[in-house]
């Protein structure tokens, strides 16, 4: 300590009573000025010790006096997972004296704490025993009390506080039972994770196949497999685990039964679900949250039966469309299904028995860019393809027909695909002109 005066040049420096504190002398004094000289301060008892200075003339006047406190220690068994927002309050042993024997005496001592380096709220209960708030912490370690005494700190204790990571968010929510996932874990605390730890990030009961820490408030891991439904994850440090949910979903497949196709004009197609179920009720179908896409976009899916769906499937001139349920959001494998070929439109419905006159036929519905092989009836036809690129209309001079009655317009797909019949494609012959 420094200690201010005047006629500090006199002193005798060999002489170890020129300084005291109290009546003991300062373990060893330095003057460095005639106003200014260092001690260092002997043991004492706590309260206030008179310091005096004295040379060969008498000693030093004045009432300057230092305070001498008593180091107080703190017991109390050590706690895990406390918010690292703080608020838990932690029971407190006071040991090496006492804090007062009234709230009041306790104000007077001036009883602090710390845990960690944060300050911590602490308050009296008796002579010896205090509650310490834990206050809010940017690490999520284990961390010791400390009590000062009017400023003079005792020992940190040796039971600690354990601050729990906060893990707040995964995404995506909903992951594949399968395993496999990259997934995001928003939270806090995270640089006191043990990277060499294998369990310091759990699905469930399982490890995590990998993670990384990428910051205190970020973590990426490849999530291990599980089973339908909701999955704690957890993030473990020293002083406590953090936990937030995920979803794991069961990728459902589809199988196309034998014969289904689609109308080039679009419409639904029922088809098996595999690899789960769609429910057994049409209420458990909403809950699973079951969706479709065909190639990038959204469709309609309805519920048939716990292993079929219809989806609506749009129109189209391609041969066939890509079909994935997805089970809340996580895919399953796709399957393929055919557009059927069909006639849409004829520009002109009827024609004599003699035929020769030319008419427009749109078609749709799997590769009918190549269409080929049109009959009106039994009877070939010959067309030519309207335009350039993917055609969809050609230009076909009505064959002879037999007899005068109703028949229809077919072709065969560039693939080989036979049209169907569809009341677009209905052609009568007359026998009058």
């Amino acid at each position: 300590m420094t200690v201010t005066g005047t006629g500090f040049s006199s002193l005798n420096l060999a002489n170890p009573a020129a300084v005291k504190f109290g009546s003991v002398n300062a373990a060893s004094f330095t003057v460095t000025s005639d106003t200014r000289l260092t001690a260092v301060a002997p043991a004492g008892t706590s309260g206030s010790a008179r310091i005096t200075v004295a040379n060969g003339t008498g000693a030093s006047t004045g009432t300057l006096a230092f305070a001498y406190r008593t180091r107080l220690g703190a017991e109390f068994e050590s706690v895990t997972g406390v918010k690292m927002t703080g608020g838990t309050v932690v029971p407190v042993t006071v040991t090496g004296g006492t804090v007062g024997g009234s709230a009041k005496d306790f104000s007077g001592e001036k009883i602090t704490a710390r845990v960690g380096e944060a300050v911590a709220t602490v308050a009296w209960v008796d002579a010896t025993h205090v509650k310490v708030t834990a206050p809010g912490s940017k690490t999520a370690a284990k961390l010791p009390i400390t009590l000062l005494h009017d400023g003079v700190a005792g020992e940190p204790s040796k039971a600690t506080i354990g601050y729990a990571p906060a893990a707040t968010t995964v995404s995506p929510a909903n992951i594949t039972t399968a395993g496999g996932t990259s997934v995001t874990i928003t939270g806090t605390g995270f640089s006191e994770v043990d990277v060499k730890d294998p369990a310091a990030v759990k699905f469930g009961a399982a490890n995590a196949t990998s993670f990384t820490v990428k910051s205190a408030t970020q973590i990426v891991a490849v999530a291990p497999a599980g089973v339908n439904g909701t999955a704690e994850v957890t993030v473990k440090t020293a002083g406590g685990t953090g936990r937030a949910t995920v979803d794991y979903r069961s990728p459902l497949g589809i199988e196309v039964p034998a014969g289904t196709v689609a109308k080039a004009s679009g419409g639904t197609v029922t088809l098996k679900v595999t690899g789960g179920t769609a429910g057994a009720t049409q209420k458990d179908f909403t809950a699973e949250a079951i969706t479709a896409r065909v190639g990038d976009a959204k469709a309609t899916v309805t519920w048939v039966d716990a292993t079929h769906v219809r989806v609506a499937l749009p129109a189209s001139n391609a041969p066939s469309a890509g079909v994935t349920l997805l089970h809340d959001e996580v895919p399953g494998a796709p399957a393929t299904v055919g557009y059927v070929p069909v006639v849409v439109s004829l520009s002109a419905r009827s024609d004599v028995v003699a035929g020769g006159s030319k008419v427009t036929v749109k078609v749709a519905g799997g590769d009918v860019a190549a269409a080929k092989n049109f009959k009106f009836g039994d009877k070939a036809a010959e067309c030519t393809a309207q335009g350039t690129g993917s055609a969809t209309a050609y230009q076909c001079v009505v064959p002879v027909a037999s007899q005068p009655g109703t028949t229809w317009v077919s072709f065969t797909s560039s693939t080989g695909v036979a049209s169907r019949f569809s009341v677009a494609a209905i052609f009568a012959y007359s026998d009058l002109d």
